[in-house]
């Protein structure tokens, strides 16, 4: 990828002020959030306690990307570890500007430091062939069950 990104882009891990720099608005490129500022910040304490890392990429100290990390540990492999990606949303009027591939390079590094010996994401088919850009390839099948319950935010 040839795609060089702005200057002066920082993508760093997110901080509980990231929810008033335009982050519920960034990640609404993937669906739209419903959340109110004060259930936002709770969902964010949640995540923070169960280890999900939620990173930002900022512009002009507004969030215009973002992306999601979850470090598994494995009894197989020797113990080393899997990064699952989730959630990686770049603003519309931002995107094809180099931000994805900025988080996501962020993202191999941490899963680098971290000993992960790969890294796994589910997409939808229309922005696949950005991953497949990336190094990722179809691996096996994804499945999901949708459960009936309330959240709990």
């Amino acid at each position: 990828m040839t795609v060089t990104p702005p200057p002066g882009l920082v993508v760093r891990l997110m901080d509980a002020r990231d929810l008033q720099r335009g982050f519920l608005e960034t990640l609404s490129a993937l669906k739209p959030t419903e959340l109110s500022h004060e259930a936002a910040v709770s969902v964010f304490q949640r995540r923070l306690r169960s280890k999900v890392h939620t990173y930002v990429a900022l512009l002009e100290n507004q969030v215009i990307g973002t992306a999601s990390l979850m470090i598994e540990p494995k009894f197989l492999h020797g113990g080393s570890a899997v990064g699952h990606i989730e959630d990686v949303a770049v603003r519309q009027s931002e995107q094809h500007h180099g931000i994805g591939l900025a988080l996501m390079k962020h993202l191999f590094e941490v899963c680098q430091q971290a000993g992960c010996y790969k890294v796994i994401l589910d997409c939808a088919p229309d922005v696949a062939p950005f991953y497949e850009k990336l190094g990722f390839h179809q691996w096996a099948l994804g499945y999901r069950v949708d459960l009936q319950i309330q959240p709990t935010a």
